[in-house]
Formats: structure tokens, sequence, C-alpha cells
């Protein structure tokens, strides 16, 4: 597994996040009003799937890869797996901006300076489950385009529910 690569990966899936919350703010529409629309009782809003995706970049870098506290655990606490999303914590697009940025720069430069062989390292991820570190960073490209995704459909079910072509 090559550092490029998963540069890449993780370079196309932050690509694709920014640029829906970037049509969100150019839509016309109160971003505060999108960004805390939820598709159905109890379901996450937009603003809590893209803070989802900092946290989980800050938990898995600090927790599996370093193997250290987080430097953000409000941030995991309020916004990490298993969290209710909650009506009060919506944040701006200035705020998820800023946090999405944070929490990919230390992850950027750490992979930047990997080897394919300090890629292969197992590490104890959640569950105490081994994984690679270039596994891992995988994982993170995943979860965000997947989450992305959920995003771009919940902000479709928000045009189609608001009359917006």
């Amino acid at each position: 597994m090559e550092s490029q690569t998963l540069l890449m990966g993780l370079d196309m899936s932050r690509e694709r996040l920014l640029g829906i919350l970037e049509k969100i703010e150019k839509s016309g529409q109160e971003p505060a009003k999108v960004l805390a629309w939820r598709p159905g009782p109890g379901r996450a809003h937009i603003g809590w799937q893209a803070m989802h995706c900092a946290a989980t970049h800050e938990s898995y870098f600090s927790k599996s890869i370093l193997q250290q506290p987080p430097k953000h655990p409000d941030l995991i606490a309020n916004f990490g797996g298993g969290t209710t999303p909650s009506d009060a914590n919506v944040p701006t697009l200035a705020m998820i901006r800023e946090t999405l940025a944070a929490t990919v720069a230390p992850l950027r430069k750490y992979v930047s300076e990997r080897t394919p062989q300090s890629l292969e390292q197992q590490m104890p991820g959640p569950g105490g489950k081994m994984r690679s570190i270039g596994e891992i960073i995988l994982l993170l490209n995943w979860h965000e385009a997947h989450h992305q995704g959920q995003i771009h459909l919940t902000w479709n079910l928000y045009k189609a529910a608001h009359g917006i072509a």
C-alpha cells in the first residue's frame, strides 16, 4: 500500500464532502435550516453527518494509530459513533469546515510520512480488531464517502420536501 494512494483517497472523499456543503451554501436556502433538517424522526441531520466524519478521523487517528487520547474529546462525545444527533447541537458551515480541516491535517501529514512497510504495521482498533495502518486509513476513506452519500441523499430529500428543483 502506498501513502500517495491513501492521500488521494482522503482528498477525493474530502472534496466530495466539501462540494456538497458548498452546494448547500450556494442554494439560496438558509444553511442553518438545511444543516438541522432530518429526513425522519431520530435520523441524523446533515450537520451531524459532516461532524461525524471529523469525529471519526479524530478518534481513529488518535486512538487506533497514535495510541493516545484524542485532542478533541468533546467532538467525539457529540458526533462520534453511537451518539444520538441532538437538535441543540447543529454546527454552522464554518464550524464544520474548520473542524474537518483540523482533523484531517494531522492525519494527512502522518500518512505522507509513511513508507509502504510502516503502513503494514498492525494496530488494535475498536473491539480489539487488528488492522494495518493502511487498512485504518482506507476505512476512514470509505467512512467519509459513505457519510457524504448520506448527506447527498438527505440534501436531495430536503429539496424534495421543500419543493426545490
